[in-house]
């Protein structure tokens, strides 16, 4: 039987006002091994039937894409992110029962990319409030090898519209400039801690400078139960006791609904393409 996870007050004070937690080793060296030995399976039968195919101008890191949204047919993993003290974490922060949006797993190859600073609601369009995201490491983290990095109070900023930025400046065509007066804040993790943050903060990752190591991790993304609208697999939401749900579909991604103003998605087909790779 799992032991109830129970949050200090400073740690809720702490995500109130930076935005984010780390929770120290809440999945043990057994759950982590068993997820990703599971997700080496999902690759292998990927492989196996040609659906993962090699890019010249990117031999080890095409051979390694983020697996996304696995748990909706596989048991085990949806048991793994439904992890009760997991779950009663996130909801001791948000005070609210809350619903899994999606999943993705992240291999993190060496010579990986990393992903410029975004917000995780610019894709997802959970409206009113914002996303959660649960980001488990399952190897060692840290900024040579693609760790996570957050700007630590920015999750108070309303939605942010990147700028349109030539591929020469990163590969992905779009910035979000750091705001003034803030900073970034490397996130170190071992194999077992999680991340939680808000859907509105400013976070991404560093390139992975390794010559063998991968970054491996998986993301789970939340909206509270009390959600009316969302983008993305609206009609595919899970609750922690793992039963699906439905909720009203945002069907227009690129804009996001405030009480005081709307907030203009630009290119939200590129967010859904790239938000979940660091």
């Amino acid at each position: 039987m799992s032991q109830a996870m129970t949050l200090s007050e400073e740690q809720k004070s702490f995500f109130e006002q930076e935005g984010y937690l780390v929770i120290k080793g809440l999945y043990s060296p057994e759950e982590v091994n068993v997820l990703n030995e599971l997700y080496h399976k999902i690759w292998l039968r990927l492989m196996a039937g040609g659906h993962i195919q090699q890019a010249p101008n990117r031999p080890l890191n095409s051979l390694y894409p983020r697996l996304r949204d696995y748990h909706k047919d596989h048991e085990g993993i949806t048991r793994f992110i439904l992890k009760p003290e997991a779950m009663e974490a996130l909801e001791s922060l948000t005070g609210e029962e809350m619903l899994a949006c999606q999943t993705s797993y992240y291999f993190k190859a060496p010579g990986a990319s990393g992903l410029p600073l975004h917000q995780d609601n610019y894709s997802i369009g959970a409206y009113p409030d914002t996303t959660y995201a649960v980001w488990v490491s399952l190897d060692r983290s840290e900024e040579s090898n693609g760790g996570l990095h957050v700007v630590p109070g920015s999750h108070r900023l309303e939605i942010i519209s990147p700028a349109n930025v030539p591929k020469t400046v990163n590969a992905y065509g779009l910035r979000l400039d750091l705001p003034e007066g803030y900073s970034i804040r490397q996130v170190e993790n071992e194999p077992g801690d999680v991340v939680i943050f808000n859907g509105n903060i400013l976070h991404g990752s560093s390139h992975n400078e390794s010559e063998d190591l991968f970054r491996r991790a998986i993301v789970t993304h939340f909206a509270r139960s009390s959600v009316e609208k969302i983008t993305l697999n609206y009609s595919n939401l899970v609750n922690k006791h793992g039963v699906k749900v439905r909720r009203r579909l945002n069907s227009d991604p690129r804009v996001v609904e405030t009480k005081e103003t709307l907030f203009e998605f630009r290119d939200a087909k590129f967010y859904d393409q790239i938000i979940h790779r660091e």
